[in-house]
C-alpha cells in the first residue's frame, strides 16, 4: 500500500503512528512546498509541490497519485483539505481512498460563517458570529453582547490574525486589518476538544474527548482525555451531519454542562496524540479501511485520564544528504 500525506509539515509523528501498522513494501509519501519540512524525515519519499493556490496544484497532486500508485490520501493542512476536496471525485475514480471531505463539508469547515450556520441548523450551540461591525455595535449598546470579543479571518486557520479585543477602538482597528474579517462572541467555560474518525461512507467510528490544558498559536500542547456521554453524543451528531470521510478535530467550550462548538477541522488535529495514547488508534483503522476491511464503530475504545504534552525535537545534518531525497513535482495539465 502507498499512502500520500499531503502537506505533512511537522506531523512526522503521525507518519510514525501509521508505520506501526504497515508491512514490508508499504510506503508513506509526503508532500510540501519547501524542502524545510521536518515531516519528510518520517516518510519513504518526499515531493515538493506547487503552492496550494497555484492553478497547477490539483493536477500536480493527481499526477503524483498516478505515478506513485497511491492507495490512500490524507491531508494535514486546512487550506489543502479545502483545495483537494474539489478533486476528490476524480481521485476516488482513480482508485484512491480519500480520507478527506467532499467539497460541501470542506467548505462548511473552512468558512467560519458557514460553520456557524451549519451548527445552528443542527441545534449545536456555537459562538454568535457577525460579518459586519454595525450589528456588533448595536448588540453591544443593547447589552446583548459584551467584551471581550474575537476578531478573525472568515476563512483563516490556526490562530492567524485572530485577536481578542477589549473595547470598541480595538474592535474597529482589527476588523479592518484584512478583507472578510468576522467578529465572534467569547465562549465561556473550559476548553475541550474531540477527535472523531468517520469511515469512507461518512459513518462515525470513534469519538475521543479531551480537556485542553495548554494551547499556543492554535496548537494543542497539553491535554488529558475525559469520558463524557454528552460530548460523545455531540461528536456523533456533528460527524453524522457533516458526513465527511476521515478524521475531524473540533474546538469546544463547556460551561454549566453545555458544550459549544467553536471551530471544525477536517483533518488530524495537533492534539490527536492524546487520543492515540488513550487507545483510539485512528491510523490503524485507516490502514484497515485502506485494505478494504470493514471497521465497526467503537465509541468507548479509549481510556480517560491519559495525558499528553509536547517537547521540542531537533533534527539536522549535512544539507547535501539531509535534503537529497526531496523530489520536485512537475504538473501535467488535464485540460
Amino acid at each position: 500500500m502507498n499512502f500520500l500525506f499531503s502537506c505533512i509539515g511537522k506531523r512526522g509523528y503521525i507518519a510514525r503512528l501509521f508505520r506501526e501498522h504497515l508491512g514490508p513494501g508499504d510506503r508513506i509519501i509526503g508532500t510540501s512546498n519547501t524542502r524545510w519540512t521536518s515531516g519528510f524525515q518520517a516518510c519513504d519519499s518526499a515531493h515538493l509541490m506547487p503552492a496550494i493556490s497555484d492553478a497547477s496544484y490539483p493536477d500536480a497532486v493527481i499526477d503524483l497519485c498516478r505515478r506513485e500508485r497511491i492507495d490512500a490520501l490524507l491531508s494535514f493542512f486546512d487550506t489543502d483539505v479545502h483545495r483537494l476536496s474539489g478533486v476528490k471525485e476524480e481521485l476516488t475514480a482513480m482508485g484512491v481512498k480519500c480520507f478527506i471531505p467532499g467539497a460541501e463539508a470542506a467548505d462548511i469547515a473552512f468558512d467560519k460563517v458557514r460553520t456557524c450556520e451549519f451548527l445552528e441548523k443542527h441545534g449545536i450551540p456555537t459562538a454568535r458570529t457577525f460579518t459586519a461591525l454595525a450589528p456588533v455595535h448595536e448588540a453591544l449598546r443593547n447589552g446583548e453582547l459584551r467584551f471581550p470579543l474575537f476578531v478573525k479571518p472568515r476563512c483563516g486557520f490556526g490562530s492567524r490574525n485572530t485577536f481578542r479585543v477589549e473595547n470598541a477602538r480595538q474592535l474597529d482597528v482589527f476588523f479592518d486589518l484584512e478583507p472578510d474579517m468576522i467578529v465572534q462572541g467569547a465562549l465561556g467555560g473550559e476548553a475541550y476538544d474531540f477527535d472523531i474518525l468517520n469511515d469512507l461512507h461518512g459513518r462515525p467510528l470513534s469519538v475521543v474527548s479531551w480537556r485542553k490544558s495548554l494551547s499556543r498559536m492554535g496548537e494543542t500542547e497539553q491535554a488529558e482525555t475525559v469520558r463524557s456521554s454528552e460530548l460523545t453524543g455531540l461528536g456523533k451528531k456533528l460527524a453524522s451531519a457533516l458526513g465527511h470521510a476521515g478524521p475531524l478535530d473540533a474546538d469546544l467550550f463547556m460551561e454549566n454542562g453545555v458544550a459549544s462548538v467553536l471551530e471544525i477541522n477536517l483533518r488530524f488535529g495537533g492534539g490527536y496524540p492524546v487520543s492515540h495514547f488513550a487507545g483510539a488508534d485512528f491510523p490503524g483503522k485507516i490502514v484497515r479501511m485502506t485494505r478494504g476491511e470493514e471497521v465497526q464503530p467503537t465509541m468507548d475504545d479509549y481510556r480517560a485520564g491519559v495525558v499528553m504534552m509536547k517537547d521540542l525535537h531537533v533534527m539536522g545534518g549535512p544539507a547535501d544528504t539531509f535534503f537529497r531525497d526531496v523530489l520536485h513535482v512537475e504538473s501535467t495539465s488535464h485540460n
